[in-house]
């Protein structure tokens, strides 16, 4: 008699719609190179000096060696573009999404000299204000009613309405420039390196603590 043909069971396919199948899936993200995508009238690679996000994290700006760039995030795409002749942008800080930015030469030609924040205003393709320093500026924050500068070892805070200085911190050495400004109107906290290394300080200003 014959045996029995016994039916080979069935593989079962593997289930990869789980969350990291479909992220394996996906083609990698590429990668920005803004000297690919938008050289200058030259032809020559565009130095990239600076780079930030916004206060949202909606948009992002770039500082080069020719001026500066704003892009929005989703959908990726260039919003505009300033390009100055002979001046790098080593600093370029956005309120928001409105006009106003803060910018910082940089680079091996600067725009504006490095010790100088200048206020600019995209309606009037121009500066409308400056701070002026002993020393090369470190970082700018930007809110809406405050202006953050941070040198080697203090950090200046400003009215931006009328850029009148409201405070100065003294700081241990900073060279990286480090601070932290709460964007939202309903808590003025600013954070920062301390007068002792390792130490932070904070700054509740609603409350005038620290």
């Amino acid at each position: 008699p014959c045996a029995a043909h016994r039916r080979a069971p069935r593989r079962r396919r593997p289930n990869n719609n789980s969350p990291a199948d479909r992220a394996a899936r996906q083609p990698p993200a590429a990668a920005m190179d803004v000297s690919v995508m938008f050289p200058d009238k030259h032809l020559r690679k565009t130095e990239m000096l600076f780079v930030s996000f916004n206060q949202d994290f909606g948009c992002f700006a770039c500082g080069t060696d020719t001026g500066f760039r704003i892009f929005n995030v989703d959908p990726f795409k260039e919003t505009f573009r300033r390009v100055f002749n002979g001046g790098g942008i080593g600093i370029v800080e956005m309120l928001f999404r409105c006009n106003l930015l803060a910018i910082v030469g940089g680079g091996r030609s600067p725009r504006y000299p490095p010790n100088k924040v200048m206020v600019w205003d995209d309606h009037q393709n121009r500066c409308i204000g400056e701070l002026s320093f002993r020393s090369d500026v470190r970082a700018v924050k930007l809110r809406r009613d405050r202006v953050v500068v941070v040198l080697a070892t203090k950090v200046y805070v400003y009215r931006f309405s009328d850029l009148k200085l409201l405070d100065q911190i003294n700081t241990q050495p900073n060279p990286r420039g480090l601070v932290a400004l709460c964007p939202t109107p309903q808590h003025n906290v600013l954070a920062c390196p301390g007068v002792n290394r390792g130490h932070a300080r904070v700054e509740l200003y609603d409350a005038r603590k620290s």
